[in-house]
């Protein structure tokens, strides 16, 4: 064994010992994925499976309103066009449109959301609420938005 190995044995850094109080990562409790990244794993999920599952004439694409913003961004997004609780995604096919608000499986829609989808539907939209890729591919289908591939 080298003089390094011999000395970091010597101060406790060998291998098989712990130093001073450090506790490896698997002797802490198990943390759950962080609720705020829940939604954002879903809505991958699902537009991984709209770019498999949607057929060619149709087109599916996320509406990047949500986060939080300075209000100075927030003023000039406002000014842009953005409104509040406008669905994550929008697939439109053969001239209708459909909307996703996408949940985690305990999350709820805003005051905001429920207007917001209120509004749509009465322009002639299809609004769903889905906590699950199922879930959206069981809404497409209700909306008369055929798919190419299905879950099961």
């Amino acid at each position: 064994m080298g003089d390094r190995a011999a000395a970091d044995r010597d101060r406790g850094k060998g291998a098989g010992t712990m130093s001073g109080g450090v506790v490896t990562a698997s002797l802490l409790p198990e943390r759950g994925v962080r609720r705020r990244h829940e939604e954002d794993t879903l809505q991958r999920q699902v537009m991984a499976f709209l770019d498999v599952a949607l057929p060619a004439e149709a087109v599916a694409f996320a509406v990047p309103n949500g986060g939080k913003r300075h209000a100075r961004e927030a003023a000039r997004m406002k000014g842009l066009g953005v409104k509040a609780g406008v669905p994550d995604l929008c697939v439109v096919y053969r001239g209708r449109a459909a909307f996703l608000e996408l949940k985690a499986k305990r999350g709820v829609m805003s005051p905001a959301q429920k207007a917001m989808q209120k509004r749509l539907i009465y322009a002639g939209a299809d609004v769903c609420l889905c906590k699950s890729v199922a879930e959206v591919e069981a809404s497409l289908l209700e909306a008369a938005i055929p798919l190419r591939a299905r879950l099961s």
